[in-house]
């Protein structure tokens, strides 16, 4: 058997100063007429704690810690962090009796969380956070609070282990619940919180080897379950031009959405120069570091690194351009596809701005961009309402045409860039909107950041003698504005 007992030793002494009358805890003392007092510190021990702990940390407010060497410093940091483990758990035994009294309803708050945050000004999420350190210490859990209040492990680390003890069967006899929380607590002062996350996860193999794969597998299924009823989205567009979005997703499909968004992002995976670092490279040769193209060449000296989080936005940016919306469900009478309002004279010119028909608006040259793909469908207007086009499918280079452009442009043709050919849209040389020819050779790849940069009028592309598209750089690039094509590509003939 084990012993689940555990103490926190006597209630700390208070000096005079803290106890003006001086008494001593736990003698009777008695009062002018020669009656007994009752013995507070005996009545209520809590409070007796609570207010010598109170007012040692009052001591310690203003004593600098800079004065502390380094092995100091890290010291009191372990202590003070068993400290606040200790005081944690004592809020959560409290915040567990309140929750059990159902005290909040009784002062008029919907849930224990709503009124730990009214009543001690919280955040919702703090609050929340406290009510589930509560609820996962059951009378199962003796040995992981004791552990807790002195320090072993934490108050999230507390949480996971008293999760995982309430998944386990509920006859399972004190003696082995013991030793689970036992290898818990020591796997705790080991492992990371992930890892012990992991741990826990697997506990029944250490309860009970035998039913580990079954009650693993039921505990898996459940878990999916609960998943896929807690999987949202929200998300609002911004008045900035930024839209917020959040949501949660099974770890499967989120495991998918990352595999994606990663291949997306994998091509800038070289380590990034600080800024300003010249990177070694000219109009005519790649560069080599992960910084923000804004020359489209990888060359001159850049002003700034991408992180990887910018690396991963644009990547899921580029997935969702890409969503084949012909094979998305139709939404009413129309599909998954956007369309795209704008005038002639703003189609042509670049300048000015789009409708689309969700409401919102984008610039003239994203538009041109986008209307390169089947992600968009664009409407050309002639005046206010008159229709010159409506872009149907002869603008769109078909998946022959697209065959044919991998083939031979082997991916992006822009200078260094390595994206594949599925991540590329065919780009007209001679604009579409100005009258080109959806063919083959006024066609191009270029992935969309190069796309978007094309967009902005300082490159041009040109089709060569040999049949390869070439990039025209700014003069700002090469003076004399020489054509460049990508090394993959072979090179001119003669």
């Amino acid at each position: 058997m084990y012993d689940s007992s555990f103490g926190y030793g006597p209630p700390l002494g208070l000096t005079g100063a803290d106890n003006p009358a001086g008494d001593t805890p736990g003698a009777e003392v008695s009062g002018a007429s020669g009656a007994e007092v009752p013995d507070t510190a005996a009545l209520d021990p809590i409070g007796t704690v609570l207010s010598a702990v109170t007012g040692q940390l009052g001591r310690a407010v203003d004593v600098p810690v800079w004065t502390l060497d380094d092995d100091r410093l890290q010291a009191r940091l372990t202590q003070a962090l068993q400290a606040k483990a200790g005081v944690d758990e004592l809020i959560a035994r409290l915040v567990g009796e309140i929750d059990d009294r159902d005290l909040a309803t009784k002062t008029g708050a919907s849930s224990t969380r709503s009124y730990l945050a009214a009543t001690h000004r919280m955040s919702t999420g703090q609050a929340a956070g406290i009510v589930a350190q509560a609820r996962a210490m059951t009378p199962r859990t003796d040995i992981t609070r004791g552990a807790w209040a002195t320090g072993r492990i934490s108050g999230e680390q507390a949480v996971v282990i008293g999760k995982a003890l309430a998944m386990l069967d509920a006859d399972i006899d004190a003696s082995t619940m013991g030793l689970a929380q036992l290898h818990l607590i020591e796997s705790a002062e080991q492992l990371n919180y992930l890892q012990l996350r992991h741990v826990a996860n697997h506990l029944v193999e250490v309860v009970d080897p035998a039913a580990a794969e079954a009650k693993l597998g039921e505990q898996l299924r459940a878990e999916e379950d609960r998943a896929l009823q807690a999987t949202v989205f929200r998300g609002r567009p911004g008045l900035d031009g930024i839209a917020r979005f959040s949501g949660r997703l099974p770890n499967s499909t989120f495991a998918m959405l990352s595999k994606a968004i990663e291949a997306c992002a994998a091509p800038r995976r070289k380590p990034a120069n600080p800024p300003g670092t010249p990177l070694g490279a000219t109009a005519h040769g790649p560069g080599t570091s992960d910084v923000i193209d804004v020359d489209g060449a990888h060359c001159d000296t850049e002003t700034g690194v991408l992180t990887y989080g910018q690396r991963l936005g644009r990547a899921f940016a580029e997935l969702i351009e890409h969503l084949p919306v012909d094979k998305l469900p139709q939404h009413g009478v129309a599909n998954a596809q956007i369309v795209v309002t704008i005038d002639a004279k703003t189609l042509a010119t670049g300048i000015g701005e789009a409708t689309l028909d969700t409401g919102g608006v984008i610039s003239a040259s994203e538009a041109r961009r986008l209307a390169c793909n089947a992600g968009l469908l664009p409407v050309v207007l002639d005046g206010p309402s008159k229709i010159l086009d409506l872009g149907m499918s002869q603008r769109l280079f078909d998946r022959y045409q697209r065959t044919a452009l991998a083939v031979r442009d082997k991916g992006c043709v822009w200078p260094a860039c390595d994206r594949p050919p599925a991540w590329c849209e065919a780009h007209h040389i001679n604009p579409w909107h100005l009258g080109g020819p959806t063919d083959i050779t006024n066609g191009c790849l270029l992935c969309p950041f190069h796309h978007r940069l094309l967009d902005t009028g300082e490159w041009a592309v040109v089709m060569a003698p040999d049949g390869i598209p070439e990039l025209i750089p700014p003069e700002r690039i090469d003076p004399h504005r020489r054509p460049i094509r990508h090394q993959r590509l072979k090179p001119r003939a003669g």
